[in-house]
């Protein structure tokens, strides 16, 4: 059999490019795609990217990634089949393809922004590489260069109506949308391509000083007050964190009561350690409680079949920490394909006590994206933009309380 690889490339074009909220790789990536056929009459597809050595790194294979065989009265073109996501260093992307009448197959890569939307593809930018078809040999495209960077995310943390427990508590989703919108434009101006892009930090899970009636010490906002921000996200072009307290229950537990949630693209999850106190034998806000790496590593499994189970673009776990004992046993946290861990440093302090947990908590392993939190009128004085942005590494994540 003889065959042909027409394979176009779509990685910043249409309108997508103007969204100032858009987020791509955290540094230039070069790709390529590759196809290749099977004795069943079946095409694969994978896609590589270059190394900083300037050679190719191993082949990346989608779990979803073959094209079924051509059928005999195959119609002038087939309709486009698309594989798996693939992450790329903060991108994520995915080979479209289709069979033409000719047999030839035509090939395209397009990537997710962190909202969810995939980009065009660019039909008018095709390359043509030409292969004999031989079974079993890799075939591949030009490469093309993605030169971007990941945006920074810029949240406010609280709980609705509870001024006490943050800047959420201040307004209603759309007064603090505005609010996040001015410090966002203030990021995107000082970080230059980096860009920035706005987040709701929204306390869906509070730990309780009485117990409750199931024992898990915990007060689960309504699913109808969470579907709020989910749509004020939505509307706003935003991102979402939802975030848990945990108290006396299991965080695998109360990760998978916010599924019908987290099936969004655009929402993120988030685990506050500070009042997991059942291994201690007290109620919450009476000592620093802990979670285990175990316990970690279980949510991050989790998030990872969600993304792949819904074709999800990259899923963040975060998790709050300014004290050892809230994170034991980092060593047991594994890394999962389409799921990223950020540390957030949760302190309260002087600048110079703040950057010191952010070196000991955020930005060492297993911590994939640095976070960094900041109170406004507890921390004195409270760092600024320009200082954030001075820090070695800057944060990933901004979030202010």
């Amino acid at each position: 059999m003889t065959a042909a690889l027409a394979v176009s490339f779509t990685l910043m074009g249409g309108n997508l490019a103007a969204k100032a909220q858009q987020a791509a790789p955290d540094r230039e990536i070069e790709a390529r795609i590759g196809a290749r056929w099977h004795a069943d009459g079946r095409v694969e597809f994978g896609l590589q990217v270059r190394a900083d050595t300037g050679h190719w790194d191993a082949i990346l294979r989608p779990s979803r990634r073959f094209m079924p065989a051509a059928r005999r009265s195959w119609p002038p073109a087939s309709r486009w089949l698309a594989t798996s996501p693939i992450t790329l260093r903060g991108a994520e992307a995915r080979v479209v393809a289709r069979r033409l009448a000719d047999g030839r197959v035509e090939a395209s890569l397009r990537v997710r922004v962190e909202r969810g939307e995939w980009s065009e593809r660019l039909t008018e930018q095709q390359r043509l590489v030409t292969g004999g078809g031989a079974i079993g040999v890799w075939y591949w495209s030009s490469p093309v260069r993605l030169a971007s960077q990941r945006a920074q995310i810029v949240a406010f943390y609280g709980h609705p109506g509870v001024r006490a427990m943050g800047v959420l508590g201040h307004g209603t989703p759309a007064d603090t949308a505005a609010e996040i919108a001015e410090w966002t434009e203030r990021y995107d101006r000082l970080n230059g391509p980096r860009g920035a892009v706005g987040a709701f930090h929204l306390i869906t899970g509070v730990a309780q000083a009485n117990p409750t009636s199931d024992g898990t010490w915990l007060y689960r906002l309504p699913h109808d007050r969470i579907a709020e921000y989910v749509e004020a996200a939505r509307e706003h072009g935003m991102l979402l964190f939802i975030d848990n307290q945990i108290g006396w229950s299991d965080p695998l537990a109360e990760v998978k009561r916010l599924e019908p949630f987290l099936r969004e693209p655009f929402v993120h999850m988030a685990l506050d350690p500070e009042f997991a106190t059942q291994p201690l034998g007290v109620r919450p806000g009476r000592a620093i409680g802990g979670i285990t790496g175990g316990q970690v590593d279980e949510v991050l499994r989790y998030l990872s079949e969600l993304v792949e189970s819904e074709g999800l673009p990259t899923k963040i776990l975060m998790v709050h920490q300014f004290a050892e004992r809230m994170l034991h046993d980092r060593d047991a946290i594994g890394k999962y394909p389409g799921v990223e861990l950020s540390i957030d440093m949760d302190g309260i302090g002087s600048p110079g006590a703040k950057r010191y947990g952010y070196e000991l908590f955020a930005i060492t392993e297993p911590s994939q994206r640095p976070a960094f939190k900041l109170f406004f009128t507890q921390d004195d004085p409270l760092i600024s933009p320009e200082e954030v942005l001075a820090m070695d590494p800057v944060p990933d994540v901004i979030i202010y309380q």
